[in-house]
C-alpha cells in the first residue's frame, strides 16, 4: 500500500475532542470520521478541531489548528471502542465505523481494511472507551483463510 501524504485544509465533520479517532480522505485536501471497515485508513487524530466556520461542512479549519498522524510505522493512541473488550498486544485493529477502533478476530473478512497493531493491552467495560497504543500499519485484507 503506497502512502500519499497531503495537505489537510479541509474537514467533513467537527473533529473537536476526538483524539485517538481515525480519519480517512473524503475528497482531495479533506478528511473525516472513518465510515465503516471498508474506508481507506490516513491517520489518526493527534489534536482536533472545528472548522473556521462551525456547522458547515466540508469547511477549512485554521493552519495548525488539526494534527493528524499519518505516517506508516509511526505509534499513536487510539480510542478504543466501547463494544471492542481485551484487546491483547499484537491483536489487529480496524473501524467501528465511527471513528473507534476495534480488533479484529474470527469476524475479519475479506475487503476490511486493518489500520494497524495494538502494542498495548486494554480492557473495555461498556459504557467506557479505553485507549491503547497502535502501530499505524494499513493493509487492505485480499483473502482470509479461517484455520
Amino acid at each position: 500500500m503506497s502512502k500519499i501524504v497531503n495537505v489537510i485544509d479541509k474537514i467533513s465533520s467537527n473533529l473537536t475532542g476526538l483524539e485517538g479517532y481515525g480519519v480517512t480522505l473524503t475528497a482531495p485536501n479533506t478528511v473525516g470520521l472513518s465510515a465503516d471497515e471498508y474506508a481507506e485508513p490516513y491517520g489518526v487524530i493527534v489534536q482536533g478541531c472545528d472548522s473556521l466556520t462551525p456547522g458547515t461542512y466540508p469547511s477549512p479549519v485554521a493552519e495548525g489548528s488539526l494534527v493528524v498522524m499519518p505516517q506508516i510505522g509511526d505509534f499513536v493512541w487510539v480510542c478504543i471502542s466501547p463494544y471492542s473488550s481485551n484487546i491483547k498486544v499484537g491483536a489487529w485493529l480496524g473501524q467501528q465505523g465511527n471513528g473507534q477502533f476495534c480488533k479484529f478476530g474470527d469476524d475479519l473478512q475479506e475487503g476490511f481494511r486493518v489500520w494497524g497493531r495494538a502494542m498495548t493491552e486494554v480492557v473495555v467495560a461498556y459504557p467506557a472507551t479505553g485507549r491503547c497504543l497502535m502501530r499505524f500499519q494499513p493493509e487492505f485484507i485480499f483473502h482470509w483463510h479461517k484455520f
